[in-house]
């Protein structure tokens, strides 16, 4: 490893529209000494060629090329290649501020730590930001990573020598999920600074955002599920870990009754209320959780299909 030298992770795939904002991004630090990894996922549109420009300019960009095989596939050959003492990873639609690599490894430095997490950008200025900066203990990552489900790997940089033979699950939605799971189970310690250094893209239809799919219900029930097993409990993280669930299946089964052609023997739903009715407490409770253990499913779609009529709202997931 190259002494602070950080390794920027980028997958691409058809992103023409975004990918200089977020090259521009990393190209700008204020900290230097990178090696930016852009990592071509078998792209069809200008992408490629944005890219090989990029790094005509830039001899700090490296660009690997693969079959299309997914955004998991891309960061591990991307760790595979980087040479850096810390890696980072970007999303190719996304940005950063100018300052962000600059301040997480001046932070990662100075109180020697393996990890640093910061936060994305709040266009609905609901978060506060007051950009303190704190060192926490390992029950205290764990209750603020599931109660504000910050399981996005952009949101931290690493020193190698932790993640080192730690890999990404190809092909799954919701992969950061059992990444960071996992990366929390190794560390004692991690830094938590609150200020929006990553810009996160809105506009563009990512698989998350895309439409509500069965596929969606079994990967964030497989996601939940491994969260639940693999994350140590103690009395705080079981009442947390509790009300994630709750909060994260009763949304689930909303979605299942908003397409309920998805699950027309109401198998999955079935299975989420159980789940909640495990979970369920007076300390989590809320009214659509209290709708979904109390009431028939059919009253639930009810519900739903009144909702929309009401508002005229399409939901999609």
């Amino acid at each position: 490893m190259i002494k602070n030298l950080v390794s920027i992770i980028v997958p691409i795939y058809n992103v023409e529209k975004y990918l200089q904002r977020c090259i521009d991004s990393l190209c700008n630090q204020t900290y230097t000494n990178l090696e930016i990894i852009l990592i071509n996922d078998g792209s069809t549109d200008n992408s490629v060629q944005i890219c090989e420009s990029a790094a005509k300019a830039d001899k700090r960009i490296k660009i690997l090329h693969q079959k299309n095989g997914g955004s998991s596939i891309a960061r591990n050959n991307g760790m595979d290649y980087a040479t850096g003492e810390f890696i980072s990873f970007i999303d190719s639609d996304d940005h950063i501020e100018k300052e962000t690599i600059g301040d997480i490894l001046n932070l990662l430095l100075q109180n020697n730590l393996d990890v640093v997490e910061f936060e994305r950008d709040d266009p609905s200025e609901k978060k506060l930001f007051d950009n303190r900066f704190n060192i926490e203990t390992k029950e205290q990552a764990i209750m603020r990573t599931i109660k504000t489900s910050s399981f996005q790997v952009w949101k931290r940089i690493y020193r190698t020598s932790l993640i080192s033979d730690m890999r990404f699950i190809p092909k799954i939605i919701h992969q950061d999920v059992f990444f960071v799971v996992d990366l929390l189970n190794r560390v004692d310690k991690i830094g938590y600074l609150n200020k929006p250094l990553y810009n996160y893209n809105r506009e563009n239809i990512s698989v998350i955002r895309s439409k509500y799919t069965l596929v969606k219900t079994k990967a964030g029930i497989n996601a939940t599920e491994y969260i639940k097993k693999n994350i140590p409990d103690t009395p705080k993280i079981t009442e947390v870990k509790k009300r994630y669930i709750v909060n994260y299946y009763t949304g689930h089964f909303f979605s299942l009754c908003r397409n309920k052609d998805l699950d027309m023997d109401k198998k999955f739903r079935r299975k989420l209320r159980l789940s909640i009715l495990k979970n369920v407490s007076l300390k989590n409770i809320g009214l659509r959780s209290l709708i979904t253990i109390l009431f028939p499913i059919i009253i639930s779609e009810a519900l739903v299909k009144l909702h929309m009529g009401i508002t005229g709202t399409k939901y999609y997931n």
